[in-house]
């Protein structure tokens, strides 16, 4: 071929040198495309394994969240609430479910997709999830005993706050089994009366007997460490029926705040007789930017009672977090 054209056999070499080093560099992309995920694959599996007989200490546990959220976009307050729970270092899963037959299988993979992108412009780091289930309530009990590999499951199930009184007694259905698994249950009412940057008081009340009170205190230490919110004020309020009471609150919160270096401030108030506990509650906090208030477990059929109970708490506030400690460390957090 030189001899016939010493410029089209040039070309030819020129070309075919070309095509060769296209398709080696592509080679090798997609070997080293396979390598990584071999590497972050064996990753994982030596830091679950790690994990797996990992023994937890109360001082070390943080909440892996499981949040029950729909559609992240509308949700969005929500999930990054969850977020700044677990500080980006614990594992948040965003929940779907939608009720129906096996056959919906097929649209869960374009609702995961949507989800994670939503995620990803809201710049939230989480993990989308979409299930098929065929009964919400049962749904629920089911995805949150089975979220997890190893030693990394969800340690604490998230719900948002429903207008609908009937969801809000299912919350408190499932918080009940959620207490037989040992996962704390929170049901948040976003409602934010500043803008970030701003300075921030978060009210706990602290009623103590429901060993609440130590998962709430973290929960605001947790989220005082979030850009935006550093300059927060923790006050851990209490109500006492005489000065009897109060001062003996007052001494139990004095030895148990400083152990835990949080730098929280404590007041028991006097419930005035002319007052309910509710109206003492909304009297103090109103002006609080997150109040934190402790859930109790109702009797089987007892929900919709309680549920009245909790909305009339909310009531007047602004955004409310309501907590339900139930894991293995109830009690012994801080």
């Amino acid at each position: 071929m030189f001899l016939i054209s010493p410029w089209a056999c040039l070309a030819a070499v020129v070309l075919e040198s070309a095509l060769y080093v296209h398709l080696r560099r592509r080679a090798m992309r997609k070997r080293w495309g396979d390598v990584r995920a071999g590497v972050w694959v064996a990753l994982a599996r030596w830091a679950l394994l790690k994990l797996r007989h990992h023994e937890l200490d109360p001082r070390n546990w943080r909440p892996q969240i499981l949040l029950f959220a729909g559609d992240p976009g509308k949700r969005a307050g929500l999930v990054r609430l969850a977020s700044w729970f677990n500080q980006d270092r614990g594992v948040v899963t965003v929940c779907r479910l939608v009720v129906g037959g096996l056959e919906k299988l097929k649209e869960t993979d374009q609702m995961r997709e949507e989800m994670d992108r939503e995620l990803e412009e809201a710049g939230i780091v989480a993990f989308p999830e979409v299930d098929v289930v065929p009964d919400f309530e049962d749904g629920v009990i089911g995805v949150a005993q089975a979220n997890g590999i190893a030693g990394l499951h969800s340690n604490t199930v998230m719900f948002g706050w429903s207008r609908r009184k009937e969801r809000l007694e299912s919350q408190l259905r499932m918080m009940r089994a959620m207490s037989y698994a040992r996962k704390n249950t929170i049901i948040a009412r976003l409602n934010w009366a500043h803008e970030p940057g701003s300075e921030k008081r978060i009210d706990i009340w602290w009623g103590g007997l429901q060993n609440n009170g130590d998962l709430m205190l973290l929960l605001a230490y947790l989220l005082r460490l979030n850009p935006g919110w550093r300059n927060s004020k923790i006050w851990v309020r209490s109500v006492a029926r005489d000065e009897e009471e109060r001062r003996l609150q007052l001494e139990g919160l004095a030895n148990l705040l400083p152990e835990t270096r949080i730098g929280a401030e404590s007041e028991v108030i006097v419930k005035p007789a002319d007052r309910s506990i509710t109206e003492v509650l909304h009297h103090t906090s109103a002006d609080a930017d997150v109040v934190f208030l402790g859930l109790q477990e109702p009797e089987p059929g007892e929900e919709a009672a309680y549920a009245d109970r909790i909305i009339e708490l909310a009531g007047g506030l602004n955004t409310c977090i309501f907590v339900r400690s139930a894991s293995e460390f109830a009690g012994r957090l801080v």
